[in-house]
C-alpha cells in the first residue's frame, strides 16, 4: 500500500492536522493542572476535569505500541489495511499505517498525510504513519 502521496481529497480530521512543508504534526491538548495529554484535543481534562487546558502541537514522529492488519472492515477503507496505536508526544493515537504488514512494537514511525480510503464521492485522506528507516528500537 502506498498512501503517503499528498492528495487534494477531502481530509478526515483535518482540523487537527498541522503541516509545515513535508512535516506533519497533530494538535493535542495538555492539562496544566495534572499534565495529562489528549488527542483529539479537548477543552476539559478527562483525568481531573480541569478547564486549565492548552492546545499544543505534537512531534512529527513516534513509536508503535501495537499494530494489526484489518482484513474485514468497512469497504470505504479498502481492506486489508493496517492500523496501529502510536505513542507521539505523550498521547496514544490510532492511525492508519502506510504499510502492508503490521508494525512491530517499538517501531519508529513518522506522521504523514495520505489516502486512507474512498467512497462513492472519491478518495479521502487523513494523518497516517509510516515506519522510518531506523526501524524498531
Amino acid at each position: 500500500m502506498n498512501t503517503s502521496e499528498t492528495t487534494d481529497s477531502p481530509m478526515v480530521g483535518g482540523e487537527w492536522i498541522r503541516r509545515d512543508g513535508d512535516l506533519v504534526a497533530l494538535t493535542i491538548s495538555r492539562c496544566r493542572s495534572c499534565n495529562s495529554s489528549w488527542f483529539p484535543p479537548r477543552e476539559i481534562c478527562s483525568t481531573c476535569a480541569s478547564d486549565n487546558v492548552e492546545q499544543t502541537v505534537s512531534a512529527n514522529h513516534g513509536t508503535a505500541y501495537a499494530s494489526t492488519v484489518v482484513r474485514i472492515g468497512p469497504t470505504a477503507f479498502e481492506p486489508p489495511y493496517v492500523l496501529a496505536y502510536v505513542d507521539i508526544s505523550g498521547v496514544r493515537v490510532l492511525a492508519h499505517v502506510d504499510a502492508d504488514e503490521a508494525l512491530v512494537p517499538g517501531a519508529r514511525v513518522e506522521l504523514r498525510v495520505g489516502k486512507i480510503g474512498s467512497d462513492k464521492n472519491g478518495a479521502f485522506s487523513s494523518y497516517l504513519v509510516a515506519e522510518t528507516a531506523g526501524g524498531a528500537r
